[in-house]
């Protein structure tokens, strides 16, 4: 009965192998089949090369136009994002084909039309005083208990030991500071580096990431940095994120959307109620970053402020940055907080040590500091009103912004005008060509003393 039973079983255990072989056979003889049909592909592609000049072999659109006809035909068990991701990389091994470039080092596709990212202009090339109203600083410096530190020499100065690796000292002062999760939070070198974090753990070569017409630069020089594709979506003629278009974009090939709250350089902001109706309308495998950089700034009613939106939903991250209003910009510390899935999957790809041990210490000063945050934001608010009022008096039209700048909106040839105009008074602010905006003007808010000064310029050139 035993011997029966054993012969049996291996008797079934052969059959299910000689199942698996033949199956395995049939999909070799698939996979010989794609090979056959991309070796005529690429004769295809070759000869629609030599139809094509100036070496622009790239049609963005009609690669869009096949994703959507061949994602709408699939009705294989592969994820859709998949056959994206697919075609994507059929579509640049198409386009090396048709360049026949010689060169021997080539960046992947994606990187390959970066523009790289300027800033604000900080110096100007003469011995003047310069008053840089440019890149949205904190212009009344780091908190004086941070710099008194700095001063005393009091940090630790093993300079030839690492830091500590995941600044847990920092996470356990930013999470006392704001009663949050300290092992929810991920520090980062300045947000931006948490804002790749983001692309790195949930993207792939192909994958689709979403972000304002008119955010944050950094948003689609992450994605191409990391292989994904950059997808615009407009605002109303007030710059205003639409949520429902938001939505409608998606798909099943995007994995992060990007939204600053406040917008930088536009200043708009989403509401809670905005992005309550966003996380409740999108699929949950949506990685949503909202980046709040100006966060401090705002004093709207409907904006939350808060870090409930992460117990919430799973799939959102918040980041925050000690570079605005805490005034440490040149430190470079950043941070978010997200859910404790989301925390375990980043710190996976987090470098070791990436913010120092003076940062770390520094940041922690800073955030003991309340009354230099409370007064920084109060200053701002009253002296952005002010210089907003002097320049309605002086005919320049601004835009309502939620942050540390002031939008001004004029023509063109007129913003060329104002700003070549400021810097040869040695006030330098920033022109918005990058993003596309050049009829815009953004100029941060300084000091009394140096948006007076701004003002007194300003009435010069309306003379």
């Amino acid at each position: 009965m035993i011997y029966r039973k054993i012969v049996c079983k291996e008797t079934s255990k052969i059959m299910k192998n000689k199942e698996l072989d033949n199956l395995r056979s049939k999909i070799n003889n698939i996979d010989d089949e794609i090979l056959s049909l991309l070796s005529n592909r690429s004769k295809i592609v070759l000869e629609i090369g030599k139809h094509k000049k100036d070496n622009s072999v790239v049609d963005l659109d009609r690669e869009q136009k096949i994703l959507d006809r061949l994602s709408s035909k699939f009705t294989g068990s592969y994820p859709k994002d998949t056959i994206v991701r697919l075609w994507r990389e059929i579509f640049q091994s198409s386009e090396k084909l048709q360049k026949l470039t010689k060169e021997n080092i080539q960046s992947k596709r994606s990187i390959e039309n970066i523009n790289v990212y300027k800033g604000g202009k900080a110096k100007l090339n003469n011995n003047k005083r310069v008053i840089k109203l440019s890149s949205n600083e904190n212009p009344y410096g780091a908190s004086p208990k941070a710099i008194e530190l700095l001063e005393t020499k009091n940090i630790n100065h093993d300079l030839h030991r690492y830091p500590e690796i995941d600044g847990s000292s920092l996470r356990e002062a930013i999470a006392k500071n704001f009663s949050i999760d300290s092992n929810r939070i991920i520090l980062g070198s300045g947000s931006d580096e948490v804002l790749l974090f983001a692309a790195l753990a949930f993207c792939q070569d192909g994958d689709e990431i979403l972000h304002a017409n008119h955010g944050f630069e950094m948003y689609s020089i992450v994605s191409k940095v990391v292989g994904a594709v950059p997808k615009k979506i407009k605002e109303d003629v007030n710059f205003n994120l639409n949520i429902e278009n938001l939505i409608d974009q998606t798909n099943d090939a995007t994995k992060v959307i990007y939204i600053a709250s406040p917008n930088n350089p536009t200043g708009t902001y989403l509401s809670r109620d905005q992005l309550v109706k966003l996380m409740n309308s999108i699929s949950k495998n949506i990685i949503v970053v909202i980046d709040g950089a100006y966060v401090e700034y705002v004093h709207k009613d409907d904006y939350d402020k808060g870090f409930s939106l992460t117990d919430e939903y799973e799939n959102i991250i918040l980041t925050r940055t000690f570079s605005k209003t805490y005034g440490l910009a040149a430190l470079r510390v950043g941070w978010c907080y997200t859910s404790q899935k989301i925390a375990d999957i980043i710190n996976k790809i987090k470098p070791p040590f990436n913010t120092t041990t003076i940062s770390q210490s520094l940041a922690i000063k800073a955030l003991e500091d309340k009354e230099h945050i409370e007064n920084s934001v109060k200053l701002n608010s009253e002296i952005k009103d002010w210089f907003e009022k002097e320049l309605k008096l002086l005919n320049i039209k601004t835009r309502q912004t939620e942050g540390n700048f002031t939008l001004i909106e004029t023509s063109e040839e007129e913003a060329e005008k104002i700003s070549n105009h400021l810097m040869n008074d040695g006030i330098i602010i920033r022109r918005l060509n990058s993003y596309n905006l050049p009829n815009f003007l953004r100029i941060s808010i300084g000091t009394k003393e140096e948006m007076d000064l701004t003002v007194e310029s300003l009435k010069k050139f309306n003379v």
